[in-house]
């Protein structure tokens, strides 16, 4: 009692309360605003050293001075108070000492990037290095406007801020499709950081008002949560397309990016100039989705209304090169499906070279350059110099994905190339699951069954799930010759999942198990047509002419497909999805020969699935 009397007295636990509420409101500050100012990250640690060091001084320091008429001097009953004052001003100064010793700015930033580097060891299960300091996801920025149509202008600045980040050497960027698959959902960062592979994210929020807008922009570490940078801009809606590069300015800043004059011009190169015409692309993209995520949209519909508005985008930005290349899937769509007219499919053709023209005429990243020349290429009747087109495209550096170009290639040997090509793509947006299908239909074609389980099974860890496509996994059981599970596996395909694609796995397998084409014929005419969001029903027959052993009927159905626009195309996904070698007689198909013979492109291409030997008729 005698010494909680004399605490009192001294005023000790007045001192205390009142020092651990200031300490504690200074340290709140401190890493709230210093971050806003660039400061090195040591700064706002050493605030709450400071604040934590203090606290025992200031202890002692009540315990041994008193406040009295002529000043503060030692406490008369405080025998000893000056000695014990200097011990802990020395404590303080020789850890203070320490802190600037080991805690400098350089080696403060190699320990964060060693942390970072400890956690891409613990979590080595997602495809891209986990915890690269350079390495950032930008969420979606969340709309708070009271207009929901603003949430395409938020979007919209959520991916120019993207693609002008990932114009910097040095910066790992993950891909739109992955980071907005988090749009709207209220997940914890290191989870995000996990799955992304990234050690930073970028998230932010708008509010949109008439002409004016406020944007707020945080860069966050994701190992631990702190906030490493933040701002908040007022400007008007046209102002704010200068705000996405000084954005990814101050980003490239905090993670010790150097940028030079060269680097900040690719950065502007890559933003759009016009406000309406990014909004414009975000609801196009947004209608691109669904066409192809959606089972019950009617594809082509929907794709012409996306269109609309990457015409409405380019229009108002003639150099909208990724408006350009989004636009020409639908037309190579129609050119693949049975449904489209005669005349349509010749306007299809000529759409899509002439978006594809524009596409590469105004991209500023060279590797989807190349890739869109390539694709172009492939679409018309000249292919010469198409190979060394096609290798070009594949060896660039970049993480780009492309759009028919690998399964086309895929017909033609490229299938080691594509492989790494599409490896890179996955990396840098590790939830696009069309980059592991297209990688998944690419090792069919080249007849490695093991490397499309490797492939499903690494998209099923990114994913969390179970893969919707085990169309993949049959064909690859049919190449192990595990006949029965593969059945089991297309036994189990709902009957809104059986389309061209589950018959076509269909017609492989009876030609595979020596199945009578008889029974094969009536189970695929079996089958519902109307259960095709894509209608290449054609591709299904093709297949199955050329695998019944009806050489006359292949021929002809091949020869019918060389005489339409873009028919090369065509031919090479038929190629694919046989596995069977040559489905037909290359004389049948003169059109597709000179293209052949003046590209230099592989012909025949070897068979893929170990077929048995047919049995020989009966003698009449």
């Amino acid at each position: 009692m005698t010494l909680l009397a004399e605490l009192q007295r001294r005023k000790v636990f007045r001192v205390a309360g009142a020092y651990l509420v200031i300490g504690w409101l200074l340290i709140q500050v401190a890493a709230t605003v210093l971050p806003q100012f660039d400061v090195p990250q040591w700064a706002p640690r050493l605030v709450t050293l400071l604040v934590a060091l203090g606290f025992p001084a200031a202890l002692v320091a009540a315990w041994a001075l008193e406040s009295t008429p002529k000043g503060v001097k030692l406490d008369s009953a405080g025998a000893g108070g000056k000695r014990l004052l200097a011990v802990v001003a020395v404590m303080i100064a020789l850890t203070l000492g320490w802190y600037f010793r080991g805690q400098s700015a350089p080696q403060a930033a190699a320990q964060d990037a060693a942390r970072d580097a400890t956690r891409a060891s613990a979590t080595a299960a997602a495809p891209p290095a986990v915890g690269a300091k350079k390495s950032i996801a930008v969420l979606p920025f969340v709309n708070f406007s009271t207009d929901p149509e603003n949430e395409f202008f938020s979007d919209g600045l959520s991916e120019e801020i993207l693609n002008s980040l990932a114009r910097i050497d040095g910066m790992q960027v993950v891909g739109r499709t992955s980071s907005f698959q988090f749009k709207g959902k209220n997940e914890d960062l290191r989870t995000i950081g996990l799955k992304l592979g990234v050690a930073t994210v970028l998230e932010g929020s708008v509010r949109r008002e008439g002409e004016r807008a406020r944007i707020t922009a945080q860069l966050i570490r994701t190992s631990d949560g702190i906030h490493l940078w933040s701002e908040t801009y007022d400007r008007t809606v046209k102002d704010s397309l200068a705000v996405q590069l000084d954005i990814a300015e101050k980003v490239a800043d905090v993670l010790d990016v150097v940028l030079d004059d060269k680097q900040r011009a690719r950065m502007r190169q890559a933003g759009v100039k016009n406000v309406d015409a990014f909004i414009a692309y975000q609801k196009g993209l947004k209608l691109y989705n669904d066409a192809h995520s959606k089972p019950d949209t009617d594809f082509i519909a929907v794709m012409r209304q996306a269109n609309a508005e990457f015409a409405k985008a380019t229009a108002l930005d003639p150099d909208f090169s990724l408006a350009y290349f989004a636009a020409a899937d639908l037309y190579e769509h129609q050119l693949l499906s049975n449904a489209t007219s005669p005349a349509d499919r010749i306007e299809a053709q000529r759409q899509a070279l002439k978006t594809l023209d524009l596409a590469a005429a105004t991209g500023h990243d060279e590797q989807q350059r190349l890739l869109t020349v390539a694709e172009r290429q492939m679409l018309s009747d000249d292919w010469r110099g198409l190979p060394a087109r096609i290798d070009a495209a594949f060896a660039a550096p970049g993480c780009n994905a492309s759009n028919w170009l690998p399964v086309f290639a895929s017909a033609f040997g490229y299938g080691d190339a594509i492989e790494s090509f599409g490896s890179r793509a996955s990396a840098c947006d590790p939830l696009n699951f069309i980059n592991f299908s297209t990688r998944a239909w690419v090792a069919r074609a080249t007849g490695n069954a093991q490397r499309v389980f490797d492939v499903m099974a690494a998209a099923d860890k990114v994913r969390g799930s179970v893969s919707r496509n085990s169309g993949h996994q049959a064909r690859a059981l049919i190449m192990q010759g595990r006949f029965d599970d593969a059945r089991k596996l297309l036994d189990g395909f709902g009957p809104d999942a059986r389309d061209e694609n589950y018959a076509m796995a269909l017609a492989v397998l009876g030609r595979a198990s020596g199945e009578d084409p008889g029974v094969v014929h009536a189970q695929l005419q079996a089958l519902d047509r109307g259960h095709s969001r894509y209608q290449q029903w054609w591709l299904a027959d093709a297949v199955e002419a050329a695998l019944s052993g009806d050489r006359v009927e292949a021929n002809r159905r091949a020869a019918a497909i060389d005489a339409l626009p873009a028919g090369g195309l065509q031919l090479a996904v038929l190629i694919v999805e046989c596995q069977c070698g040559a489905p037909f007689d290359i004389d049948a198909t003169p059109r597709f020969k000179a293209r052949l013979a003046e590209s230099g492109l592989r012909w025949p291409p070897p068979e893929t699935i170990h077929f048995p030997p047919r049995a020989k008729p009966a003698p009449p």
